[in-house]
């Protein structure tokens, strides 16, 4: 899936820059980034995640790629101060209850002049209710919180459709590296925020495009279709409701009208009346339903199209 994509985009990203370096990391899952971290020439990979069925799969897919894959809290990582070089962690700041104070955990075991980088999906953009997320940061937010921790910080963005970018956000451009994209993606909230911290220089990341294999873009095809489908619907249920809202609303009025000369007409009003509050609570629930808000881009778009 496209999602896995993503993933994969941070960490190849960033293993441009852990040649050398002892790595952690932080909220590893499944563990494939331990495989690419090790193959972007990191001396040692170690990788923590406080899911204990995540750490045992991590260690039999790729526990030979590491110097430990181990459960562990990101609130209390069990690792000495200063123990790393680079700390990566990717879509897990999230997750906890407290991220700030998390960030803090982590800048801990790093070595003085050592690099964080560290991702969460921005709020704005993000589709869907989590449940398990506690917090998503902002990306501006979220630089602002790493740079309470390190003197120097870089914001980058990620977008993804049938593709996946990492690249410098604006201000912030690399401009030896360069992507050609849409004005609606240059100049759009990224899906993804990416802050990169350290006391020391920075390193140079510039930016990076990943593509999902045949079966992401026929996926995605086929979403994209079922949800022009389902946004139609929707708008026809909405134009349906909208009218069958306003004629009714017209019929009370006559009906209060005439009421005054007809008394044989309150019974009819009072029909009315619930077939109209009826119609307007199933109005409003459809308006503050979540698969209407998730449609509300498409429609955006079909509207401007």
């Amino acid at each position: 899936m496209l999602i896995d994509s993503e993933h994969r985009a941070r960490y190849h990203w960033a293993a441009r820059a852990v040649s050398g370096k002892e790595v952690l990391d932080a909220g590893c899952g499944v563990g494939y980034g331990v495989e690419i971290l090790a193959a972007g020439g990191a001396t040692s990979v170690t990788a923590v995640d406080i899911d204990p069925t995540a750490v045992a799969e991590a260690n039999s897919r790729f526990g030979e790629h590491a110097k430990e894959i181990v459960e562990g809290d990101l609130m209390q990582l069990p690792f000495a101060d200063d123990s790393f070089d680079l700390v990566v962690c990717f879509e897990t700041i999230e997750h906890v209850q407290d991220g700030r104070q998390a960030l803090g955990e982590l800048r801990r075991v790093l070595r003085p002049d050592g690099v964080l980088v560290v991702s969460s999906p921005n709020p704005e953009v993000y589709l869907g209710d989590n449940e398990y997320h506690v917090h998503e940061f902002q990306p501006k937010e979220l630089a602002e919180a790493v740079g309470a921790h390190f003197a120097n910080v870089a914001l980058y963005r990620q977008d993804a459709w049938v593709g996946s970018t990492v690249r410098p956000s604006e201000g912030d451009a690399e401009p030896e590296e360069t992507l050609q994209t849409s004005d609606s993606v240059a100049h759009g909230e990224p899906t993804y925020g990416i802050v990169v911290g350290s006391d020391a220089e920075l390193p140079r990341l510039g930016a990076i495009l990943a593509f999902g294999d045949a079966f992401d873009v026929r996926w995605w095809s086929e979403q994209l279709a079922q949800s022009k489908g389902e946004t139609a619907a929707a708008v026809a249920r909405e134009a349906q409701t909208q009218k069958r809202l306003e004629e009714t609303a017209t019929a009370l009025l006559e009906a209060n009208q005439e009421l005054a000369q007809v008394p044989l007409l309150r019974h009819h009003l009072a029909e009315l009346q619930q077939m109209h509050a009826d119609l307007s609570e199933q109005y409003h629930q459809m308006l503050h339903s979540k698969s209407w808000k998730i449609t509300a881009p498409l429609r955006r778009a079909k509207g401007s199209g």
